[in-house]
C-alpha cells in the first residue's frame, strides 16, 4: 500500500502540485526575491558531470518543468519517470517558492541503493522553509530495508563511501533537500598500506529540491 501511495504522490507532485500551489504563478512578476531549483539526478566525478532533468524558477515566476522517462548516467544511476518542477509567486507583500523532484524506480551503483519512488519537496516563504511531502518508497541500502529515514541519516557504504538519506540543509532564508546523496570516497594509504583517511572522488544525488526567499 505504501508503494501505491508513493506512486500516486509522484504523479501528484510532478504534474498537479506546481499548477495548483501558487495561484497566479504563471503571471506573477517576481522581484528577484524567490529562488527555486530542482533536479532528478546529478552525478559529479572526474569524468562525469551530468544533471537531468532540471528546472530553475524563471525571473517572471512562471512554472519551469523538465522530465525524462528514462535516465541513465554511465554505471552510476538508472531512473525512470523523473520530473523536476520549480515555481513561485509574489503578491507584492509576500514571496513564495516551491520546487519538487520526483522519480519512479531508481537504481544506484548497480543495486547498492534502490528505491521504488523518490519525492523531494522544498517550499519557502519569508521566515519559513520546509521539506514537507518528501519521501522514499521501498528504499534498500546495501541490502538493508530502510523505511522513512530521519532527516540527515548517514549510512556507511563499505568500499564506496557513504550516503546521506533525506538530507535537509538549511540555507540563507531557504532549504535544500537531497533525498539520496552518495559521497564517493577512496582510502588514502600510508607507506605501509594503512588507511590514514579518505579522499572524496565524486557524488551522486537523486531527488533534489531547493527554495529560498529573501
Amino acid at each position: 500500500m505504501k508503494i501505491d501511495r508513493m506512486r500516486w504522490a509522484i504523479r501528484f507532485a510532478a504534474l498537479v502540485l506546481p499548477m495548483t500551489c501558487w495561484p497566479g504563478a504563471l503571471s506573477a512578476q517576481l522581484q528577484g526575491t524567490a529562488r527555486a531549483v530542482a533536479f532528478g539526478v546529478a552525478v559529479r566525478t572526474a569524468t562525469v558531470n551530468q544533471t537531468t532533468p532540471s528546472a530553475v524558477l524563471p525571473a517572471d515566476g512562471s512554472l519551469a518543468q523538465d522530465q525524462a522517462s528514462d535516465v541513465l548516467v554511465a554505471s552510476f544511476v538508472t531512473a525512470h519517470d523523473a520530473f523536476a518542477t520549480a515555481t513561485g509567486a509574489d503578491d507584492g507583500t509576500q514571496s513564495d517558492a516551491v520546487s519538487s523532484a520526483t522519480l519512479g524506480v531508481v537504481n544506484i551503483l548497480n543495486g547498492l541503493i534502490t528505491a521504488d519512488g523518490v519525492v523531494a519537496m522544498a517550499s519557502s516563504t519569508v521566515g519559513n522553509s520546509n521539506a514537507e511531502g518528501s519521501s522514499l518508497a521501498n528504499l534498500v541500502v546495501n541490502g538493508v530495508q530502510m523505511d522513512d529515514p530521519a532527516p540527515n541519516t548517514r549510512v556507511v557504504l563499505p568500499g564506496t563511501g557513504y550516503a546521506v538519506l533525506n538530507e535537509q540543509i538549511p540555507t540563507t532564508r531557504g532549504i535544500t533537500v537531497n533525498m539520496i546523496h552518495v559521497v564517493l570516497q577512496q582510502p588514502i594509504l600510508d607507506l605501509f598500506g594503512g588507511v590514514t583517511g579518505y579522499q572524496t572522488t565524486g557524488e551522486i544525488i537523486v531527488g533534489s529540491a531547493s527554495t529560498g526567499v529573501n
